[in-house]
């Protein structure tokens, strides 16, 4: 259930299984696609997901002479695919915070809940665990929304949602909405601010980082715009200026699994952040929580 402030939706069109823009003609072909995809993947082998890290970021070309401070070394890309390309960057977002979480030893008991082999949950399973979550009284109007149901469905799913994945795993979330931009151009510096202190913060640097490349124990954070979410992994910080530096769940990048990816293929500047009136940040807390500490009415801190 949401406060009596209501939390902003920018999940676009998220109680319907289709981008309100394809046409039936066009489903079908992308589900014959889809379907050959997913047969030939079964057949070979093909992960869902890229194996890329965020220790396999290079410094590489960074603004002037810049400092980059980076999450959890852990936390891994995953790529939406041809079959669910369009409507599961959520899900894909919130498998990479689950990667962080796990490889986290203070979260990590919280995982016994998990479907599966113990890896990271699929599309599949976060939708079941949505849906249990919704069972024990999370979010009970955004359930109503969604029709109480999205496994096997393509419903779009932002924040609240994982926020209840999260709910139902122990994982207490928050989330900030930042509803309108706060410069007169028309962007959104008050976020960029917001993420940078939330980096520099308290933030425990790892032993293998360096004076221009610091991997932290932070946690990457939830991104949300109108249609669209990525995940923050960091920052970078110059006289030139702030940078963030995301994975987007829609981008792929190289496979191989020393290969190191440069700073320029993730960067945000902040005339980037023009392309929505609003955003939506999810970030979690670094322990297990015992559930009558998590609240099944989802409030948000309004920014600013």
């Amino acid at each position: 259930m949401r406060s009596s402030q209501e939390i902003i939706d920018l999940t676009g069109n998220s109680d319907s299984e289709e981008h309100p823009n394809n046409s039936a003609k066009k489903h079908q072909k992308m589900k014959a696609i889809g379907d050959f995809i997913r047969q030939r993947a079964a057949n070979i082998g093909i992960a869902n997901h890229t194996q890329f890290r965020v220790e396999q970021l290079a410094a590489g070309a960074a603004l002037g002479n810049a400092s980059v401070i980076l999450c959890n070394k852990h936390t891994q890309l995953f790529n939406t695919t041809f079959s669910d390309r369009g409507w599961a960057c959520g899900y894909r977002n919130c498998q990479m915070l689950l990667s962080s979480l796990m490889a986290s030893e203070v979260s990590v008991s919280a995982f016994g809940r998990i479907p599966g082999d113990g890896g990271v949950a699929s599309v599949s399973d976060l939708q079941q665990m949505l849906e249990l979550a919704w069972q024990e009284g999370y979010d009970v109007d955004g359930a109503a929304q969604l029709g109480h149901r999205v496994k096997g469905t393509r419903k779009w799913i932002g924040a609240t949602e994982v926020y209840c994945i999260l709910a139902h795993l122990g994982v207490r979330a928050h989330i900030v909405d930042f509803h309108c931009p706060t410069a007169t151009d028309g962007t959104h510096p008050a976020l960029f601010e917001w993420i940078v202190e939330y980096f520099t913060s308290g933030a425990t640097a790892d032993s293998a980082g360096d004076q221009k490349l610091r991997f932290t124990n932070k946690h990457p954070l939830y991104l949300q715009h109108q249609g669209h979410s990525r995940t923050v992994v960091g920052v970078e910080l110059s006289d030139v200026g702030t940078t963030i530096l995301l994975f987007d769940p829609d981008v792929a990048v190289a496979r191989s699994e020393n290969h190191p990816a440069e700073l320029r293929s993730f960067r945000l500047m902040l005339n980037g952040t023009r392309r929505a009136d609003q955003y939506q940040i999810l970030y979690v807390d670094d322990c297990v929580a015992d559930e009558a500490e998590i609240s099944k009415f989802i409030s948000s801190t309004r920014v600013p």
